[in-house]
């Protein structure tokens, strides 16, 4: 029982791996900005990576729905 266990978990996390194709993201930023970044995201116990992936999301989340209420005001409107 145990091993088909292991091989369930091993296919799992090839699955994953899979799925979780990432890529490098380079920006160029004045030194002090990024220094006073890091310093703010470690006191609340967070990476720089996590942080900007969040912020990313929420971002991305925001623009399609200032996209979606844009459409709906044209819809409404003509």
């Amino acid at each position: 029982m145990g091993h088909e266990n292991k091989n369930t978990q091993e296919r799992g996390n090839k699955a994953n791996q899979i799925n979780k194709e990432t890529v490098q993201l380079e920006i160029e930023i004045p030194e002090k900005i990024r220094d006073h970044f890091r310093d703010a995201v470690e006191k609340n116990g967070k990476s720089m990576s996590e942080v900007l992936k969040t912020y990313m999301q929420k971002y991305i989340w925001k623009q399609s729905e200032l996209q979606r209420n844009r459409q709906k005001r044209r819809e409404n409107i003509g």
